[in-house]
């Protein structure tokens, strides 16, 4: 089962789009849209390299001159100099021949329909690449490059949000009992109910990680006053 997604930084975000993209051009039911998707993947993709490589580097506006502007960059640093005829730096060379394709109108016709495994290489090549510039400039790379999934087309599966848990011997409606509730589409339901003096936060933090639909909001209250509020960006919520 693909659990929700919390997104929690810019670039997360636009690297969720290039994933999100990779799924529906695998779940495409004809050619035009799956090529949409597929060009969405590596135009998206890419400009997550672009800016992780500009964050890994502390420099902005890699962009135009790619190639050049990181090789100066890394120069500046004087780090080990990339190697742009083999590995993975080569396999970046040729992605961005195919992004520029996209963006500036010189594809042809079956450019345009691409297949699935250029999305599939799209992020395959840029999480390659991240890690390794991160690696030269020896800075921690980044968690959300780990992030591999999508649930592509929304769908939510009959009773995979929506139940409550009651601890054993626990009243509901006490003054002194933690409930744990979620906001899903507007509307709350609650998750748990527990026993006075339960600790909310690592049935939260559970409850978090455990969501297979986007939520909005978590929540804890202690009968009816509110403990913890946390809003999530999840993609669909």
């Amino acid at each position: 089962m693909k659990h929700a997604k919390v997104v929690e930084s810019p670039h997360h975000h636009l690297w969720s789009d290039a994933l999100h993209g990779r799924a529906l051009a695998h779940q495409a039911l004809n050619d035009w849209d799956r090529g949409t998707y597929v060009r969405w993947t590596v135009m998206t993709a890419w400009t997550a390299l672009e800016m992780a490589c500009g964050d890994a580097l502390g420099v902005n506006d890699l962009g135009m001159r790619f190639k050049d502007n990181l090789n100066k960059a890394i120069l500046d640093s004087r780090l080990s100099p990339i190697d742009w005829s083999s590995g993975i730096w080569q396999r970046v060379k040729k992605l961005q021949s195919t992004r520029k394709n996209y963006v500036h109108i010189n594809a042809t016709e079956n450019d345009l329909f691409p297949s699935v495994s250029t999305a599939d290489e799209a992020i395959a090549v840029v999480r390659a690449a991240i890690v390794d510039i991160y690696g030269r400039t020896s800075k921690t790379v980044p968690q959300w490059v780990d992030d591999d999934s999508d649930r592509g087309f929304h769908t939510l599966a009959s009773g995979s949000a929506y139940g409550s848990v009651i601890g054993d011997g626990v009243d509901p409606d006490a003054n002194d009992t933690i409930r744990i509730a979620y906001v899903h589409e507007g509307n709350e339901y609650v998750h748990a109910y527990l026993p006075a003096g339960t600790d909310p936060v690592p049935h939260l933090e559970a409850l978090i990680h455990g969501f297979n639909v986007p939520v909005s909001v978590v929540r804890a209250y202690r009968g009816t006053s509110l403990l913890i509020e946390r809003k999530l960006h999840m993609r669909g919520a």
